[in-house]
C-alpha cells in the first residue's frame, strides 16, 4: 500500500504592518531616489549570477552601463515580468555612460 501524501498549509505571518511602513518610507523618497531604488530591486531580481553587472549594481549602486545593457538584453523572464526589465533598461539608459 502506498502512502497518501499530506498536504499542509501554513499560514504566512501578516506582514500588512511592514508593507505599510515600507510603502510610507519609500513614498517619502524624491522621486530620483525612488527610480534608483526600484531600478536596484530589479537588477537584484533579475541578474544572471555573482560577478555580473546587475548584481553589482544591485547590491552597490555602482552601474557599468554597457555592460549592463548587454546583461538586460539577455534576461529573461516570464511574460508577466518583461516591464521590469523595460523600466531597468530605461532606467540604465536613462543614465548614460555614468558609472
Amino acid at each position: 500500500m502506498t502512502p497518501t501524501p499530506t498536504l499542509t498549509r501554513v499560514a504566512a505571518p501578516d506582514e500588512s504592518d511592514r508593507a505599510r511602513d515600507t510603502i510610507e518610507i519609500w513614498l517619502a523618497l524624491d522621486p530620483e531616489a525612488q527610480n534608483e531604488q526600484l531600478a536596484r530591486l530589479i537588477a537584484a531580481a533579475v541578474h544572471p549570477g555573482p560577478g555580473s553587472a546587475l548584481e553589482r549594481f544591485a547590491a552597490t549602486g555602482c552601474l557599468k552601463a554597457q555592460d549592463a545593457l548587454d546583461e538586460i538584453n539577455d534576461v529573461r523572464v516570464p511574460l508577466e515580468r518583461e516591464g521590469w526589465v523595460d523600466a531597468l533598461g530605461r532606467h540604465v539608459l536613462s543614465l548614460g555612460g555614468r558609472s
